[in-house]
């Protein structure tokens, strides 16, 4: 377990270069993207109330408890400085597989991201992993705009979500795992994303 705590701290710490942009006055449109979703690949819908948003997580993917979550938000100490702060809210993660999916809300993002987040963010990959492939893309998914960005490293994938609308506050999702394994999380990774939907009631 103390392998695994350091490991989603490497997580997060890896995942935190950010910068945020006000949005230009006149705002492109995005393409909607359809997610196929496969219910028996999920575990049970989580709610959280202050993003104001669900989510399931892939089936096998547990949730970890408030303790080792304080534990992990108590890691991350002082990492973000650029006026951005990475809060993890939920904590999912497959111990046979050594995948995780982290909720988190980015505190100090008062305004909707722009494309220069994504661009900041890519560049940092690049440098962070010269071997690795790092896409970037822009899409609505529901109410949600949605900034993704897909590293693929030698040794693991990380799909890196950050998603904005008018009704919540900005808040990222984290998928990551190791290359072993991904292609065979990668359907129910899909149905994940694709089960993330506004809460409305």
């Amino acid at each position: 377990m103390i392998a695994l705590r350091f490991a989603l701290i490497v997580c997060l710490v890896v995942g935190a270069v950010m910068g945020c942009d006000p949005p230009k006055s006149q705002k492109p449109t995005y393409k909607t993207l359809l997610f196929s979703v496969d219910k028996t690949l999920l575990g049970p819908a989580s709610m959280d109330s202050l993003l104001k948003m669900e989510i399931a997580a892939p089936k096998g993917w547990e949730v970890i408890d408030d303790a080792m979550l304080e534990q992990v938000i108590d890691g991350l100490g002082d990492t973000f400085t650029l006026g951005l702060q990475m809060v993890p809210r939920k904590v999912f993660v497959n111990e046979a597989s050594r995948a995780m999916c982290v909720v988190s809300r980015l505190e100090g993002a008062t305004v909707a991201p722009d494309e220069t987040l994504l661009k900041t963010l890519e560049t940092a990959y690049r440098t962070r992993f010269p071997q690795a492939t790092v896409q970037r893309a822009i899409f609505m998914k529901g109410a949600f705009r949605v900034h993704q960005l897909m590293v693929g490293a030698s040794d693991f994938v990380l799909v890196k979500l950050i998603c904005d609308a008018p009704e919540t506050p900005v808040f990222e999702v984290d998928y990551m795992a190791p290359r072993a394994v991904y292609a065979a999380e990668l359907r129910a990774i899909e149905s994940s994303i694709g089960s993330i939907n506004l809460i409305t009631h």
